[in-house]
């Protein structure tokens, strides 16, 4: 006789949007080596398919708390739910509209709690709480039994309130078969792709302003962003490498001014792409650029390396410590544009440095990033809880 399989609770988002979280909790969702170990239930979190409308207080955003938690405690009601894992986020408005409570709801119900920060900046934005609600915070998080970081050197995110032994690393995933190097389709000379919200904060603002200059110099470039544009920021305020607050900029003006210029056709917008054209992109790009100010792991960045692409990109979260500036491709301090632009200009100039980084990558990927590993080391984490 078989004993039953310990109940474990995943609350989070799924795709659409085809995001980082979202595609990252539907691989754990999917993953063979979890629901062999674990009998896991669900209670997605997004009810908005847009990325632009995210952490707006309206009504919809009053009418989905009761849903959420109607349905949160139903979950928990009628099921022993020995574990609760759950994606929390880096703002004041996420806290209190759904993690305290959460956090202590599943508390209340008996469940180890383990929270999973999906980024770099909650410690940096938490100074910036209201007196109150950090201390409601503060609460709810002596209550956690495991919170997980995307990078070693992130582990001090949640102190005083969650000791460092109590938090675990664990790092983005990639299917391998799915993004493999593999493709017929032709690669794009002078293609630099660029995946993500359209916005300051990822650094939207600063790659436009680079582009008359370095098309200057190479004539034939073109930038493709894939994205949603949006005004305004929600999350991330802070340069993450340096700790400075981000002057913010204006997404739709810096468009404006780079489609009124002389490099109007040096720079196309894509929208949201997902699905077979997502691919096909990835694929025909020469380069792929990431200049944000915040990450956790750049769930994009990893894809790109996945299919063997040279990549340009900051050392924030976990970049700082799985690649290596010169052989994974060439690191800039965010903000730093004459530095981006001599980043750009290595691999630009070097054909044979860019399938040698690609190739690098590729093999990088495979071997520590694979669905197998990081699902395993996964289990590993809330095994280690259960038995804490």
């Amino acid at each position: 006789m078989t004993s039953k399989k310990t109940k474990i609770l995943f609350i989070g988002p799924t795709p659409p949007p085809y995001s980082g979280p979202e595609l990252s909790m539907q691989q754990f969702l999917e993953s063979e080596t979890l629901n062999e170990a674990f009998d896991i239930k669900f209670l997605k979190t997004n009810f908005r398919s847009d990325n632009t409308k995210k952490g707006k207080l309206d009504i919809s955003m009053l009418t989905n708390f009761f849903i959420f938690f109607s349905k949160l405690l139903k979950l928990l009601i009628g099921n022993k739910i020995h574990c609760v894992y759950y994606p929390i986020t880096p703002t004041q408005i996420g806290w209190i509209g759904r993690d305290v409570w959460t956090i202590l709801l599943s508390k209340f119900f008996g469940a180890k709690v383990i929270i999973h920060l999906r980024g770099s900046h909650f410690k940096l934005n938490f100074q910036q709480f209201n007196g109150l609600v950090k201390k409601l915070i503060g609460f709810s998080l002596r209550k956690v039994d495991c919170a997980i970081v995307q990078a070693k050197y992130l582990k001090d995110q949640f102190a005083p309130y969650i000791d460092t032994s109590k938090v675990s690393v664990l790092y983005q995933a990639m299917d391998v078969n799915q993004y493999s190097d593999q493709f017929d389709v032709e690669v794009e000379q002078g293609k630099i792709l660029v995946m993500g919200h359209m916005t300051k904060a990822k650094g939207y603002t600063d790659i436009l302003k680079i582009i008359p200059d370095l098309c200057r110099e190479f004539p034939y470039i073109k930038f493709y962003f894939a994205g949603n544009i949006r005004r305004g920021e929600r999350g991330v305020f802070y340069n993450q490498y340096t700790g400075e607050k981000i002057d913010y900029e204006d997404p739709f003006e810096a468009e404006n001014k780079i489609l009124n210029s002389a490099y109007k056709d040096n720079y196309k917008n894509l929208g949201i792409i997902s699905g077979d054209d997502k691919m096909k992109h990835l694929q025909s790009t020469d380069i792929f650029l990431t200049a944000s100010y915040s990450e956790g792991f750049s769930r994009s960045l990893l894809e790109a390396m996945a299919i063997g692409k040279p990549a340009v990109f900051t050392p924030v979260g976990a970049h700082r410590e799985v690649y290596e500036n010169g052989v994974h491709g060439f690191s800039f301090i965010p903000g730093e544009l004459e530095n981006l632009k001599g980043a750009l200009k290595k691999l630009l100039s070097n054909p044979d440095k860019r399938s040698e980084i690609g190739a690098e990558n590729r093999r990088n990927v495979v071997s520590n990033f694979s669905i197998e590993k990081i699902a395993h080391d996964f289990k590993t984490i809330i095994l280690k809880t259960l038995d804490s």
